[in-house]
Order: C-alpha cells, then sequence, then structure tokens
C-alpha cells in the first residue's frame, strides 16, 4: 500500500469522524424550548455540516413518525451505518410515544431518521445516554418530504 493510499483512507476516517462528533452534538446539545413549547424538526445536511431547516412540528409528522416508531420490527442489518451525505432528521414526539415491539421497549421522545444517498434509511434512537439503536425504517420518504416541504432524496 502506497503513501498516497494511506493519506487517502486516513482523510476519509477523519472526515467520517468529523461527521459522528457533529452529529452526535446535534442530537445530544440542549434545545432552546420557546415560551408557547413549539417543538421543531431539524433537516441536518452532512455534507454542509449543519442544519438546512427547521420544520414546526404539526400532528401530521408527528402521527406519521409515531406509527413507523411503533412498527418497528427489525436491527438495520449495515455495521457502519454513518454516512457523509444524505441527511439526518430530529424529530421529537410531542407526546412522548410508549413503544412494544420485539426490538424496541420504552417511552420513546425523540427519534431520528438518517437518509444515507447510497444505503437504506433508517431509525436512530437513544435509549439512554450511552446506547444507540439502529431500525430498519419502513417509512414513506416522498410522504415525509412532502410533509417537511423538503427533497430528502
Amino acid at each position: 500500500m502506497g503513501f498516497g493510499h494511506s493519506n487517502t483512507w486516513v482523510m476519509l476516517m477523519i472526515k467520517k469522524i468529523s461527521v459522528v462528533i457533529v452529529l452526535l452534538i446535534m442530537f445530544l446539545q440542549p434545545k432552546v424550548i420557546s415560551a408557547k413549547g413549539f417543538k421543531y424538526v431539524e433537516i441536518f445536511d452532512p455534507k454542509q455540516e449543519k442544519v438546512v431547516k427547521v420544520v414546526q412540528l404539526n400532528s401530521e409528522i408527528n402521527d406519521m413518525v409515531s406509527s413507523w416508531v411503533k412498527n418497528v420490527d427489525s436491527l438495520y442489518g449495515i455495521v457502519d451505518p454513518i454516512t457523509d451525505d444524505g441527511y439526518a432528521l430530529r424529530i421529537p414526539l410531542d407526546p412522548p410515544i410508549n413503544v412494544e415491539t420485539k426490538c424496541l421497549k420504552g417511552l420513546i421522545n425523540e427519534v431520528f431518521i438518517l437518509i444515507p444517498e447510497k444505503q437504506p434509511p433508517f431509525f436512530m434512537v437513544f435509549e439512554n445516554e450511552s446506547k444507540v439503536n439502529c431500525f430498519s425504517f419502513d417509512g414513506n420518504i416522498d410522504e415525509l418530504s412532502k410533509a417537511l416541504d423538503f427533497e430528502l432524496k
């Protein structure tokens, strides 16, 4: 393996690690809550390393995502699901939902949907501060795009 190939690999790993760190910071940072208590969906673009759109949570989005999460039935099968392309959505659920499936049990108040360009989309749920689970996504990206007024593909 030559020096040029090794350098490319190192740069790729640094970029992936940077994207993961930015996503974790975005996902774990405390959110400012307005006086009215509105909740917002955040659409993050890893290529730009920033939130590119914020949409107020409404019943259509909340009900759509809640129904998808309640029907989660399998873990996401890709070993390294984090990519530096596509979009990552942080979706608060209001009210939080109680989920009882074969692979997810508990009260869920926030869901992340990652939509890579070259892999299937998936849910990411934080069970606690140290445990993240990824689940297969069986929702309709086009329907979600329409509800968010944002092209997710």
